[in-house]
């Protein structure tokens, strides 16, 4: 018995698991406005991605790996005929040890391309160690560092006094290559400590051993070309150390900032046959150019210029550029990224902020050429960041309509907007096609970092619209709704936009939700300490009044190891039960079954999304801070979910389990009979029409829209005791329940 017992509790999370499993569905097809196809719509977008290229699949072409800093997230996609396909499915093979930066380079002369990454304490590296026909494998590289001595788990190079690790700043983005043809990687950085100067490390390995794969460093200068970096636009040249701050030949009137991170690329880049010099920092946004008219071991530079021209680099802050063959043609490109990790300004478009140059000329006399500020941005959805879905039936023709909500709309202009994308496909095979990017004229309202959710605020049976925003005139972040006047679809009329007077700081999340099923939408806050609470509404139903029942809703207290959490809530699994979708700052969902029954949030399932390489369930990263949007896409009995993020994409996950919904609906109405004046709950499988009637036929309620996969609450009107007709319609089928009021 003990030992079935045991079983029992072992199996019981894979059981839980296997309640929720989904795969990433790429197939359902987006339009843009012109009618022209969006080809990749549902990557999840980009906002400030590193650039590498490397062998995913092992055939000989290379293909596209990016890292994304705003989501600390690798995304992959594969060359397939000279264009690029997503191919989510490699992203889980890269370590998780990736943090801030990521360059691929082949270090050991395999032909594999390995990982250099960012490490508290400087660079780290992992060995591409993946054998023939295996998925990709990684083994992290350990670095002798003196007889006796442990090995060190960040590079190390031979300093002026001993062996020392290569310390940056968690901003900054070294430079690797083959700097003197000698067939090893050289490392270039921006020295730790000091003013802006660059370090050159050169690699002993062929020298010494005739091989590749020893990375034996000894820094050789710690102000390679003898240039220093004083402030943005402003270098002192030949050795001269800047001004003092303030001082009569202070060109910045004594402004000095060396505390942001700095971003190098070493390449030949007017084909001279001489490493040059493309710089820039965190305060700045420019890219600077810096010529080299020596050589690499007595290199000379006297000038600069920002870069590239006739059209640079400008970004509001910290430019980065890589270096790789983006178009297929055998020539390295440019791409430059703002280098940051979240967004400084509100005015930052980041939407467009992967800055393509061509380059026209070849890979050793480069000649770069404007192609795009959107590459990669303009094949899927991207809105520039804080993508928050939510689906409504706008137009009452039974299937849903997307609506995305934004922290900033592109351009200058610091507003939010809300984008429709209207379901031209069918309830089973959708299609969205973007047929409005300013809904409702919010771009008028001087609202950004916009949230929207779509529920029945006041009781009315009408879908309201519900929504947090922070004001551009005093900041201060509240919840508001907008009343639907319409008896089918969504119309807001002449209706004003409400204020709850409940605040949250800006990067707070707010799910509205009847908890207690009172028949009253309640609050559930994910604060930033990582809590979550639960606030119930007291009523009435047109004038909501919320209290506090607990800070620690489902055990979700206070801890650094979470923030700002999202929630949304579906039957996902068919059960009739409301489960609860939960997102953390990590990009990962835990589910919940059953929420109103649940105790600990925390023991939810997270293994969930299918990896077909792996074969298994695996909790993956879906780009950083998300928003999840459930809803029956494909008609099935298990809704998908929708997820945004804080890149300012979409991702759809589709329940691998669930089967075609059955020809007729499935409707439950309890409790039945039901108190006078009490609440009565409406679970159907799918979106579905009310109205009732009495027992000889008279009509007692305009058509009520009950969204399916959820456990619709309904204010029943004040009717005396006896029987009621509830008519149920979907696409011209009527299903009829009895309701008895006592």
């Amino acid at each position: 018995m003990i030992n079935l017992l045991r079983l029992f509790l072992v199996l019981l999370p894979l059981s839980l698991q296997a309640q929720f499993t989904y795969v990433l569905d790429q197939d359902v097809p987006v339009k843009n406005a012109d009618g022209s196809a969006v080809p990749m719509p549902w990557v999840g977008g980009l906002n400030s991605a590193h650039y590498n290229t490397m062998d995913l699949d092992n055939d000989g072409k290379d293909d596209l790996v990016l890292y994304d800093r705003n989501a600390d997230k690798i995304i992959t996609f594969l060359n397939r005929d000279n264009q690029y396909q997503y191919a989510p499915e490699y992203e889980s093979f890269f370590p998780d040890e990736v943090t801030n930066w990521i360059l691929l380079r082949d270090y050991n002369c395999d032909g594999k391309k390995d990982i250099f990454t960012g490490d508290i304490l400087g660079i780290k590296v992992f060995t591409n160690v993946t054998q023939p026909g295996q998925p990709l494998a990684w083994k992290q590289f350990f670095f002798y560092s003196g007889p006796g001595n442990t090995k060190s788990s960040v590079l190390l190079s031979l300093g002026f006094s001993g062996l020392i690790n290569v310390q940056l700043q968690f901003d900054d983005l070294p430079s690797l290559l083959d700097a003197d043809g000698d067939g090893d990687l050289d490392l270039f950085d921006m020295r730790f400590v000091g003013n802006g100067t660059v370090e050159y490390h050169k690699n002993f390995s062929k020298e010494r051993y005739g091989t590749c794969d020893s990375l034996t460093f000894e820094r050789q200068t710690q102000r390679w070309g003898g240039v220093m970096e004083c402030t943005c636009g402003n270098f002192s040249f030949n050795g001269v150390d800047c001004p003092p701050p303030g001082g009569r030949e202070d060109p910045t009137g004594g402004r000095t900032d060396h505390a942001g991170g700095k971003s190098l690329l070493m390449l030949d880049a007017n084909g001279d046959a001489t490493l040059d010099i493309l710089y820039s920092e965190a305060t700045c946004s420019n890219l600077y150019y810096l010529p080299n008219q020596g050589t690499l071991d007595a290199p000379v530079i006297n000038s600069f210029s920002i870069f590239p021209q006739p059209r640079p680099v400008n970004f509001f802050v910290y430019p980065a550029a890589f270096y790789e063959d983006l178009d297929f043609d055998g020539v390295k490109d440019l791409v430059s990224i703002p280098n940051i990790f979240a967004k400084t300004f509100l005015n930052s478009d980041l939407a467009h902020s992967n800055w393509l140059y061509k380059n026209t000329g070849t890979t050793t006399s480069p000649a770069f050429s404007f192609a795009q500020d959107n590459f990669m941005q303009d094949k899927m959805i991207d809105v520039g960041d804080n993508s928050v879905p939510a689906f409504a039936d706008y137009d009452a023709d039974g299937d849903y309509d997307l609506f995305v909500s934004e922290n900033t709309t592109n351009g200058n202009d610091i507003v939010a907007t809300v984008k429709l994308y209207k379901n031209t496909g069918t309830t089973t095979d959708p299609e969205f096609t973007l047929a409005n990017d300013d809904m409702w004229g919010f771009s008028g309202l001087s609202f950004y970092n916009l949230k929207i959710q779509f529920i029945d605020v006041n009781g009315d049976s009408k879908v309201d619209l519900v929504f947090t925003a922070t004001a551009l005139q005093n900041g201060a972040t509240d919840l508001y709704y907008v009343l639907n006047t319409a008896t089918a679809g969504i119309t807001f009329g002449d209706q004003q936009v409400q204020s709850t007077g409940f605040q949250l700081y800006a990067s707070e999340n707010i799910s509205v939700v009847d908890v207690d099923r009172d028949g009253l939408v309640d609050l559930l806050a994910g604060r930033t300490n990582g809590s979550v609470e639960y606030w119930k509404n007291n009523g009435p139903a047109a004038s909501p009044h919320f209290v506090l029942e607990t800070s620690s809703f489902l055990g979700l207290s206070s801890t650094v190891l979470r923030q700002n959490l999202t929630i949304s809530v579906a039957d996902l699994d068919a059960d009739g039960k409301t489960d609860m979708l939960i997102g953390n700052q990590d990009g990962r969902i835990t589910v919940v079954n059953d929420f109103r029954t649940a105790t600990d949030a925390t023991a939810g399932a997270t293994e969930i999304v299918y990896n077909p390489i792996s074969q298994a369930y695996q909790a993956r990263n879906m780009g950083g801070r998300i928003w999840t949007a459930p809803a029956n896409l494909f008609g099935t009995t298990k809704p998908a979910i929708v997820v945004g993020n804080i890149l300012g994409g979409l991702s759809i996950l589709r329940n691998d389990d669930g089967a075609l919904l059955p020809e007729n609906a499935t409707i439950e109405v309890y409790p039945n009979p039901s108190p006078k004046n009490g609440n009565v709950t409406i679970k159907a499988d799918r979106n579905v029409t009310l109205q009732i009637f009495t027992s000889v036929g008279h009509r007692i309620t305009d058509p009520i829209q009950v969204p399916g996969n959820s456990e619709y609450g309904l204010n029943v009107p004040n009717l005396a005791s006896g029987v009621y007709i509830l008519r149920f319609t979907q696409n011209s089928k009527t299903f009829i329940k009895r309701l008895v009021v006592y």
